[in-house]
C-alpha cells in the first residue's frame, strides 16, 4: 500500500511539472522562427574575432534562435566589434589605462528589414575569459528586444505544424468517466428470500496520457501511448496503466490552416487489476475511437483537445458484494470509458514544408 501511495505521489508531481514547464517549452520552441545572422566580428586581433564569433553563435543557437549563413536571410543582425578602451588625456595622448579593462566589446542589434538600430551597448573586458563569463547575459539582454515568434509575419498557409513525421504528445485527462453497467441487477438470499438491487457505477476520475505519433501518410498516422487512470474502484481505488495503439486520419482544412482534425480508432490493453479479493476477472482489452482537434501553437507544435470512447471486450466479474450467502455468487459488469484530454504536442522533422511570406 505504501508503494502504491508513493507512485501516486510521484505521478502527481510529474503532472504538476508538466503543467508548469510545457507552456514555457512551447515558447522556447517558437523561437526557431526568428532568423539571426552574426556578421564577422571586427577586431584588430584575430584570436579575439574568432573566439567572440564562435562563442556568440553558440549562445544564440543555444537559445533556440535560427542562425543564417548570410545577412540577407536574417530578420535581425547582431554586429560585434572590439574597440580599445581609450582615454584622451590633457597632453593629447590616448591609450587604455593600466588599471581598467583594456577593451570594449560593442554589441549592436539591427532590424534587418527596416535597417534600423534597435539596441547598442558596450561591455568592458581585458581577457577573453571575461567574455566567456558574460556572453550569455549579453545575448539575452539583446534578444529580449526581439519578438518570441514570427507567427505574426508568416502567412497562415505555413503547413509545417500539420505535416511532421513525428509528434510527442502529453495530455491531462479529466474527466475520465468510467461506467460499470451491471448485467443482472437483482440479487437474492436463498433462505430469507430477501431481494436487493445493485446499482450501476459511473465514476469520474483524472488521468494522464503520453503518446508517440507517426504521420507516415498525408492522410494517415499511427500512435502508441501509455495512459494512467486514477481512482478506479475495480483497481482498489488506485490506478490502471493502459497501453494504447491507434490509427488516425488527419483532416487538414485548406481554408483553416491553424487547425487539424484527427478522427482515430484505438485498441487498448490494460494491466490485470484483479488485485483485490472482490475482483475475479478484469478484461485486458478495449476498443473504441475518438476525435482530436489540434490548434497551431508554433511552426511545429500544437495544443489539442480530444474526446474518446473505449469499450472493454468482456465483462468485469466480481464476487457478490453482499456476501457468500447471496445469489448469484458472481456479478457481471460491462465497462466503458469516455475521456476528455487537454494537451500539447511537439513536432519533429518536416514532411513537406511549405512557408509563404506575406
Amino acid at each position: 500500500m505504501e508503494k502504491i501511495r508513493y507512485i501516486k505521489y510521484m505521478l502527481k508531481k510529474l503532472i504538476i511539472i508538466f503543467m508548469i514547464f510545457m507552456p514555457a517549452f512551447a515558447i522556447a520552441q517558437s523561437r526557431e522562427d526568428i532568423l539571426v545572422h552574426i556578421p564577422a566580428v571586427i577586431s584588430s586581433r584575430p584570436d579575439q574575432a574568432i573566439f567572440i564569433q564562435e562563442h556568440f553563435e553558440v549562445e544564440v543557437s543555444g537559445a533556440n534562435y535560427t542562425l543564417t549563413p548570410t545577412a540577407a536571410q536574417a530578420d535581425f543582425l547582431i554586429r560585434l566589434e572590439v574597440l580599445p578602451n581609450m582615454i584622451l588625456y590633457e597632453d593629447g595622448w590616448d591609450f587604455p589605462p593600466w588599471d581598467e579593462p583594456q577593451y570594449l566589446l560593442q554589441l549592436v542589434l539591427m532590424n534587418n528589414e527596416t535597417n534600423t538600430e534597435m539596441l547598442s551597448f558596450q561591455y568592458p573586458f581585458t581577457e577573453l575569459f571575461d567574455i566567456y563569463l558574460f556572453s550569455l547575459e549579453m545575448t539575452y539582454a539583446a534578444m529580449a528586444n526581439v519578438p518570441l515568434t514570427r507567427l505574426g509575419d508568416i502567412a497562415m498557409d505555413d503547413d509545417r505544424w500539420r505535416n511532421q513525421w513525428l509528434y510527442i504528445a502529453m495530455a491531462l485527462n479529466y474527466p475520465v468517466i468510467t461506467a460499470y453497467s451491471i448485467q443482472s441487477p437483482g440479487v437474492y438470499h436463498p433462505i430469507t428470500h430477501q431481494t436487493q438491487n445493485l446499482q450501476h457505477m459511473v465514476i469520474p476520475n483524472p488521468g494522464v496520457t503520453l503518446n508517440v505519433e507517426v504521420q507516415f501518410l498525408n492522410f494517415m498516422m499511427a500512435h502508441i501511448g501509455f495512459a494512467i487512470r486514477f481512482g478506479d474502484p475495480m483497481a482498489q481505488n488506485q490506478f490502471i496503466p493502459v497501453i494504447n495503439l491507434g490509427l488516425g486520419f488527419p483532416i487538414k482544412p485548406p481554408n483553416a490552416r491553424h487547425i487539424k482534425v484527427v478522427p482515430f480508432l484505438q485498441l487498448g490493453t490494460a494491466a490485470n487489476t484483479a488485485n483485490t479479493d472482490d475482483v475475479i476477472s478484469f478484461p485486458r482489452f478495449s476498443v473504441g475511437g475518438g476525435v482530436q482537434l489540434a490548434i497551431r501553437a508554433s511552426t511545429r507544435n500544437a495544443f489539442f483537445v480530444d474526446i474518446s470512447y473505449m469499450h472493454s471486450l468482456g465483462n468485469v466479474i466480481t464476487r457478490n458484494p453482499l456476501g457468500d450467502d447471496w445469489e448469484p455468487p458472481r456479478i457481471y459488469y460491462g465497462r466503458w470509458m469516455v475521456s476528455i484530454g487537454f494537451g500539447f504536442k511537439i513536432g519533429f522533422i518536416d514532411r513537406n514544408p511549405q512557408v509563404t511570406e506575406e
